[in-house]
């Protein structure tokens, strides 16, 4: 099992996502130093129209993936109890995106 950086993570608006809470980050005008963000999602283009994508929504998303990730976790462990409830494919695909968070082969 791999380990990550514990949550909560935080995304700002520019796209990077951080350990700290961004009043924490600049409150003195400026960043912590020595903090780096865990991730920078980059603007980039795709298709015809060349629209960028959604650097800020993406970072919120990535942000949330430590929640996300204890939270699936924890709907597993209850429907595991009975799985008709939510279905055997629904809890596969549960395991399955767990496996993969953790690089763990499912």
């Amino acid at each position: 099992m791999s380990t990550h950086t514990p949550g909560p993570w935080f995304a700002d608006p520019h796209g990077k996502v951080w350990r700290r809470p961004l009043h924490e980050l600049y409150e003195y005008g400026g960043g912590t130093a020595g903090d780096k963000p865990l991730a920078t999602v980059e603007r980039g283009w795709y298709g015809e129209g060349l629209v960028g994508y959604p650097m800020e929504a993406n970072a919120r998303l990535i942000a949330a993936a430590p929640e996300l990730l204890e939270a699936l976790k924890v709907l597993v462990e209850a429907a595991e109890f009975s799985p008709l409830l939510c279905g055997f494919d629904a809890l596969d695909r549960a395991h399955a995106a767990i496996a993969k968070a953790e690089e763990v082969k499912p």
